[in-house]
C-alpha cells in the first residue's frame, strides 16, 4: 500500500514498491456504468487499446476464490472501494464501474492523487472522482468505513490476514489471486471481473489488451528479443526479478530478462541487491532504471561504478525520468498499458539504436 518517495515498494516486502501509468483505450463493449467512472490514458493521438464497460452478465450471488479465502457477493455492488496499488481502481473502472473510494496514488500520480488514464475513464463514464485515502501508514479503516462500501477490491495489495479480517467486518473483500504484490495484471483483472459479475467482459479486456501488446511489440524492430535488466540505482545497486511488474511488462513487450537476473533471483523474489564491486557482471543488451530528472540520469550514466555495467558502458542505458511513464508499465492495467506502450517502445528503440 505505502510507497517511498524514491521508487515505491510494498511495505510488507521491502522499501521498493509500486509504479504505474497509462494510455487511451478504445471501447470493446460500450454499455452502462455503476457509481462513478473513467478511462483513457494519457494524451490524444496515442495508442488505443481495449476497455469493456458493461452491466453485470453473471447471475448473483457470485463466489470468488482468492489467496485469503473465498468471498460471496450477494448482488451487483454499487459502492466499490479499492485498496492497494495504483492499478486496483483501473481494473474496476475498465469494467464500467467507478469506485466511490480508492487509495491515493502517491508515486507517479497526478495532482488529484489519481492517474490521468483512470480520470479519463471516469470522465468517459460520466462519473464522479472517487474519494482518495492516504495509505502511507497502512489501510485507513476509518475513512474506508465511512464510505459505506458494499464491496472492497484489494487484488493488488499487501493486505494481511489480520487486516483482511477487519475489512470483512465492513464489507465483502476480494484479495489478491495468489500472494501480495506479485500477481499479473491479467489475473487481477479476471478476479475483479468475477467479483463484479462481469467475467466475460474481463476475459475480453485481457485478450484485447494482450493483442495490443503483441501488435506494439512488432514496433520494436531490431530491439525485440534483446536482453535487459531493470535495475534501481537510486539507493543501492540492484535489480528487479520476474515477479515484479517492471520486468514483467518488458518481458510481455518482447524483451528477454538477462541470464544474470534469472540465475541470481528466485521466481518469488521481486528485488535483489547487487555488490557494486561486481557491477561489471550485470551483462545485458539494455539496462533500465528510473531517475528523478535528466540531471540525475546523466549522473548515473557517468557514475564510476555504473559505467562498468556493460549496457551503460555501451551507451544502452535507459533512464526513465517520468514517474507517470514508469508507473504505467510497472502498475499495468488495460487502462495504463497504452500509455506504457507509447512511451516505452520508442524509448527502448532509441536506447538500443534499433
Amino acid at each position: 500500500m505505502s510507497r517511498d518517495s524514491s521508487q515505491p515498494r510494498p511495505r510488507q516486502l521491502d522499501r521498493r514498491t509500486l509504479l504505474g501509468s497509462g494510455l487511451a483505450l478504445a471501447s470493446l463493449v460500450g454499455l452502462t456504468a455503476c457509481s462513478t467512472g473513467s478511462r483513457d490514458g494519457g494524451g490524444s493521438g496515442g495508442t488505443t487499446g481495449a476497455t469493456a464497460s458493461s452491466t453485470p452478465t453473471d447471475t448473483f450471488p457470485v463466489t470468488v476464490k482468492h489467496a485469503l479465502g473465498s468471498t460471496t457477493v450477494e448482488k451487483a455492488p454499487e459502492r466499490v472501494v479499492c485498496v492497494g496499488a495504483s492499478n486496483t481502481q483501473d481494473f474496476v473502472a475498465a469494467l464500467g464501474v467507478v469506485p466511490v473510494g480508492m487509495t491515493k496514488v502517491a508515486w507517479g500520480g497526478n495532482d488529484k492523487g489519481s492517474t490521468d488514464w483512470f480520470d479519463a475513464k471516469v470522465s468517459e463514464l460520466g462519473g464522479q472522482s472517487p474519494q482518495t485515502m492516504d495509505e502511507s501508514d497502512g489501510i485507513n479503516f476509518t475513512d474506508l468505513a465511512q464510505l459505506s462500501p458494499d464491496l472492497i477490491i484489494a487484488v493488488n495489495s499487501g493486505v494481511t490476514k489480520e487486516e483482511y479480517g477487519r475489512l470483512t467486518k465492513i464489507a465483502p473483500v476480494v484479495a489478491y489471486p495468489t500472494g501480495p504484490w506479485v500477481n499479473s495484471w491479467q489475473d487481477m483483472q479476471r478476479l475483479t471481473a468475477q467479483a463484479l459479475g462481469r467475467a466475460q467482459a474481463g476475459e475480453d479486456l485481457v485478450s484485447q489488451t494482450e493483442k495490443l501488446i503483441r501488435e506494439r511489440s512488432e514496433d520494436l524492430g531490431g530491439a525485440k528479443g534483446k536482453t535487459f535488466i531493470y535495475g534501481d540505482v537510486t539507493q543501492s545497486l540492484g535489480f528487479y526479478g520476474p515477479s515484479d511488474g517492471r520486468p514483467r511488462f518488458l518481458t510481455e513487450l518482447g524483451l528477454s530478462l538477462a541470464p544474470v537476473v534469472k540465475e541470481n533471483i528466485s521466481e518469488k523474489e521481486f528485488w535483489r541487491e547487487w555488490p557494486k564491486e561486481r557491477a561489471d557482471e550485470l551483462r545485458s543488451d539494455l539496462f533500465v532504471a528510473a531517475a528523478e530528472d535528466d540531471a540525475q540520469a546523466e549522473t548515473f550514466r557517468t557514475d564510476s561504478v555504473l559505467k562498468t555495467i556493460p549496457a551503460i558502458a555501451a551507451g544502452h542505458g535507459l533512464f526513465l525520468t517520468s514517474k507517470q511513464d514508469v508507473l504505467s508499465g510497472y502498475s499495468s492495467s488495460p487502462l495504463s498499458l497504452p500509455h506504457a506502450l507509447d512511451t516505452h517502445v520508442p524509448a527502448i528503440k532509441n536506447a538500443l539504436g534499433a
